[in-house]
């Protein structure tokens, strides 16, 4: 909402506040400023009267008016169709310098010039050429709204010209706040100062209301109606309302709709006007009762529905003058409209029911007598004496809060005097009554604040009005015992993973939980049961959960390759869900194209190789074991493919991608490694450091070629050798026979091992073997 300190000085005297100070004190109570600037007409624009119009004759789209500025009468060529014999005009004189419709320059100076022959000595403006809003397709007419139109004075020099427009941010529960009268009711609770608002008054006719309608309510009412009765003779556009509105898009067609818009927009209270039909007996019936979904409606005496109160008016535009028209007030509590349409979805005035479901103005008295004097300023009307209304016939009890003198020092931090608390509330508007010893406040919020209704509000409250600024910062006070957790240290093992991995030289990369269905099905992993799949995805593409890491981390790494990069290192640690959609972490690691960039000792660079890829997961993951996998993957090329092992349980997979795959890809030497077991982290203890070297012996043996190395391994470690430290090949050799070279590491804490203790220590292993697999050491 925009709002001007021109309109803001009509509630409450800000003279002597500057407008940073009225920008900085909006956002210090919560109402955010989003910009503001300066309403200010160029100099040498002056005011103008068209004393004289006739046709251009070489243009038949263009007028030449003589205009009249007090010292001198000027000729202008002017096309706008609007422009008439009489009227006040905004003229431009030459050396003005109006804003420039071209965004190379800033400003367009005005010159004498021809135009088609005729000399023209200045511009009638319209509003868009003097940098203001758009207020109707042609010239901007001036009219008595600006005050009193002296010829050749400048328009500067007016003050709704001269003034500030502030754009604010409201949260959804400050309704109060959707009026100027809010925001100046705000800035008078701050600043101490005084607010005014309009008063009924009698204009002197001397026919009361009740000679025009009669009122009657055939239901218990939620809502509260006012009414006022006005014989409209003609109607007029104050220049003043047309711009503010146009501002706040409000700006309507139709003269009579924007004064009632214009209180609204000032007041805060939801206007309705009805016709009375010409010839209709008076006084008119009025009948207010639910419809048949249960909406507050008003209805004429023919049963004609004229308005769902808070809502839409459904009454026919009063456009046709001299006529009678009923003025209607309303306010319908938020909750219960709001309620009512969630359930209900019927035809809606979106400025009416914006404001109503937020929480428009209780004041009904106040906002039609602002209306009423806006009537009777700006056009021939006369305004029946007194009002009718219909009140809630069950009104609720206004809430009703009790609260201890020290719950708000207590919340804020502070102590905070009661007569400082009391004096801050009642400048909200706050009723409050003491208990009898003075240990509570019983405080009631203004009927206009439908937000409050707990300790916690009027704290709030309390808050932004003493200034948050003026509570002092205080360390907060804690003391915390170490916890380490399981929680704690699968996060933290998790983020040693990422750490050696980007040691290493790899990306780590975040995609979505989300994935396409059919290429998981593409590349062999298992889906989710149609049960349990997502029911309204957010695309076509993103239709279910990723069960692997695998497929979208080989798509980035496709796009990477397309962008030129040649060497691809990729990882991720992230959530997979499985059939039943039950989530587990996993971590993806993946390689593609040259393992070493084009450099010396490689012009070629060096690529990744099987063995290669597996030392750079073993050095992110730890040691593991690789055992033959049964049965390939779908996307993993079948020969070059295997299980990794980490004590005794496979935790995952290492392989080369399927050739297919890498072709649809269109990736090279493409590698990757999924676990998707993550080993817990544990506490680390401390080991002795070893004080004696190690003793290393080499034995080579005859075995059969398909006995898998890791078979070899656990055999030898099942014997628990004493002082063995680690195993691992060495080499093959292969002639007639297949022999393997295995390597076995022995250290000794307290003495160093003599050649007969490891000749049985060897002896022992080589026992082992012979009978486990029918090895035996080669001659």
């Amino acid at each position: 909402m925009i709002v001007s300190s021109y309109y803001l000085s009509y509630f409450v005297d800000i003279e002597q506040l500057s407008i940073s100070q009225i920008c900085q004190t909006l956002n210090d109570i919560g109402i955010e400023v989003e910009g503001c600037h300066r309403l200010q007409i160029p100099k040498n624009v002056v005011v103008g009267k068209v004393v004289e119009k006739t046709p251009h004759p070489n243009a038949n789209k263009l007028n030449i008016c003589q205009v009249d500025i007090g010292e001198k009468t000027l000729q202008i060529v002017c096309g706008a169709k609007n422009v008439a014999k009489d009227q006040f005009v905004a003229l431009a004189l030459e050396g003005a310098k109006i804003p420039s419709k071209n965004d190379n320059e800033a400003f367009f100076a005005i010159k004498q010039s021809t135009l088609r022959g005729v000399q023209s000595c200045g511009m009638i403006c319209s509003a868009t050429e003097l940098g203001l809003s758009v207020v109707n397709e042609g010239i901007m007419v001036l009219d008595s709204s600006m005050g009193e139109l002296v010829l050749g004075k400048e328009l500067s020099d007016y003050s709704f010209f001269n003034q500030y427009l502030i754009e604010v941010s409201l949260t959804p529960n400050r309704g109060d706040c959707l009026c100027v009268l809010g925001i100046a009711r705000e800035l008078a609770c701050v600043h101490n100062l005084m607010l005014k608002t309009p008063k009924e008054r009698e204009y002197g006719i001397a026919l009361g209301i009740g000679r025009a309608i009669n009122l009657s309510a055939e239901c218990h009412l939620k809502s509260k109606l006012l009414y006022k009765v006005v014989q409209i003779d003609s109607v007029e556009n104050a220049l003043q309302e047309q711009i503010m509105l146009s501002y706040n898009g409000l700006l309507s067609d139709n003269a009579l709709e924007n004064h009632k818009r214009f209180a609204m927009y000032m007041s805060g209270v939801i206007f309705d006007i009805y016709p009375i039909p010409e010839h209709t007996q008076t006084p008119t019936a009025l009948k207010v009762r639910q419809d048949e979904q249960g909406f507050e409606c008003v209805f004429d005496t023919q049963g004609n529905k004229l308005c769902v109160i808070g809502v839409k008016n459904y009454a026919p535009a009063l456009e046709s003058y001299p006529s009678l028209a009923i003025i209607q007030a309303s306010f319908v509590p938020p909750e219960v409209l709001a309620k009512a349409l969630f359930q209900h979805h019927i035809e809606q005035d979106p400025i009416t029911t914006y404001r109503s479901v937020r929480g428009s103005n209780t004041e009904l008295l106040m906002g039609i007598s602002l209306l009423c004097e806006l009537l009777n300023t700006y056009t021939q009307c006369s305004i029946y004496s007194g009002f009718q209304e219909l009140d809630m016939a069950e009104e609720s009890e206004r809430c009703l809060i009790t609260m201890d003198f020290h719950a708000i020092s207590q919340a804020i931090g502070k102590d905070v005097q009661k007569e400082e608390i009391a004096r801050v509330l009642k400048q909200l508007d706050f009723h409050i009554e003491a208990s009898g010893d003075g240990a509570f406040l019983h405080i009631t919020p203004p009927p206009y604040r439908h937000d409050i209704a707990s300790v916690q509000d009027i704290t709030e409250e309390f808050l932004r009005i003493y200034g948050i600024k003026n509570i002092p910062s205080l360390p907060y006070k804690s003391e915390q015992k170490l916890n380490v957790t399981d929680t704690l240290l699968a996060y933290q093992h998790k983020r040693d993973i990422a750490k050696r991995a980007i040691t290493l030289g790899f990306y780590e990369t975040i995609h979505y939980v989300f994935y396409q269905r059919s290429k998981l099905l593409e590349w062999g992993y298992q889906v989710l049961e149609s049960t349990l799949d997502l029911q309204n995805p957010i695309t076509s593409e993103l239709d279910t959960l990723r069960t692997s890491l695998i497929p979208a981390l080989f798509e980035s790494a496709s796009r990477n390759h397309n962008l030129g990069f040649k060497s691809i290192r990729l990882f991720e640690i992230g959530s997979v869900y499985d059939a039943k959609r039950q989530e587990r972490k996993e971590l993806g690691i993946i390689v593609s194209g040259l393992k070493t960039k084009e450099a010396y000792p490689y012009p070629k660079g060096e690529k990744w190789d099987f063995y290669s890829f597996a030392k750079e997961v073993s050095a992110i993951v730890g040691d593991f074991t690789l055992v033959k996998t049964p049965t390939p993957p779908k996307n993993a090329h079948p020969h070059i493919c295997a299980d990794i092992m980490q004590n005794g349980k496979a935790v995952g997979i290492i392989a080369k991608l399927h050739p297919s795959f890498e072709k649809t890809l269109e990736l090279e030497d493409a590698f990757y490694a999924q676990i998707h077991t993550l080993q817990a982290s544990t506490r680390a203890h401390p080991k002795p450091y070893p004080k004696l070297h190690a003793n290393i012996r080499d034995i080579t043996i005859i075995i059969d070629k398909c006995t898998p190395f890791h078979a070899i391994q656990e055999a030898i470690e099942a014997l628990e050798v004493e002082d063995l430290e680690a195993i691992y090949p060495l080499d093959v050799y292969e002639d007639t026979q297949f022999a393997l070279t295995i390597r076995l590491v022995f250290r000794a804490q307290e003495k160093s091992l003599t050649e007969e203790e490891l000749a049985s220590r060897i002896q022992l292993v080589l026992a082992h073997l012979e009978q486990q697999f029918g090895a035996k050491l080669k001659g």
